[in-house]
């Protein structure tokens, strides 16, 4: 993990358990640079990801100052597709998967483009839906190089595969890069997640990148509307 990503973190929880109080003026770049033994770079790298998860705003030629922000907001994490809250606990730990496919394929254009392969390449391809309470709630496929990944388990598939690549291989993944958009369901989809005619879904489409810059993973994950949300806080407002 980036040396910046440790520092967001850190005075992201202090924020959370309110050690930083909103209008609270952040150290300066010199006394940071000091305490994480780091460049001015890396801090202008973490004050750069801080302000733009709204946690942050910089005052010209005052400083850096917490944002007084409504508590909801840290309830889950900003600019990532959250479950509803019973959802998502019901999920927390070991998640259990229904597996409709498990192979290895050659993957299309656009699988073989942004996962950077060429066209002889193979990827293990993965079709689940996690449960709760028994039911499916969402539809997934997976691509992961065989390039990078020789082996996948079908049981990893079952529960979490990314603890599973943890323990087996000396990768780190570093950012994840996401679209979303609505989408109509297939029929396939429509009788996994029983839904009725005409209901569109929420797709968000993620590739993984590692710390060294390769893609290693491409998502496609689709929700009912219903069980999902999307919360972002940013610059851009909406045409108002």
């Amino acid at each position: 993990m980036a040396k910046y990503h440790t520092i967001v973190k850190e005075i992201e929880e202090s924020i959370k358990r309110g050690e930083l109080r909103p209008f609270d003026q952040l150290p300066t770049v010199v006394e940071l640079t000091k305490k994480y033994h780091v460049s001015r770079t890396t801090i202008e790298q973490a004050t750069d990801e801080l302000e733009k998860r709204g946690l942050v705003s910089r005052k010209r030629g005052s400083g850096v100052y917490v944002k007084k922000v409504a508590t909801p907001v840290f309830e889950k994490p900003l600019n990532t597709v959250s479950l509803s809250r019973d959802l998502g606990q019901g999920l927390s730990g070991k998640p259990q998967c229904q597996v409709h496919e498990f192979t290895v394929l050659k993957p299309n254009s656009t699988i073989v483009r942004e996962l950077g392969l060429h066209e002889y390449s193979f990827t293990f391809y993965i079709s689940r839906s996690h449960l709760y309470q028994g039911s499916p709630l969402d539809v997934q496929y997976l691509y992961y190089p065989v390039e990078i990944f020789r082996d996948i388990r079908l049981t990893s598939a079952e529960t979490s595969i990314r603890p599973w690549i943890a323990d087996n291989y000396e990768v780190t993944p570093d950012s994840f890069h996401k679209t979303l958009r609505a989408v109509m369901p297939t029929e396939e989809e429509r009788e996994i997640l029983r839904m009725k005619e005409n209901e569109p879904l929420l797709e968000v489409e993620q590739v993984g990148y590692l710390d060294d810059g390769r893609p290693f993973e491409y998502v496609i994950s689709r929700f009912p509307g219903n069980f999902s949300e999307y919360q972002t806080i940013d610059s851009d407002s909406l045409p108002v």
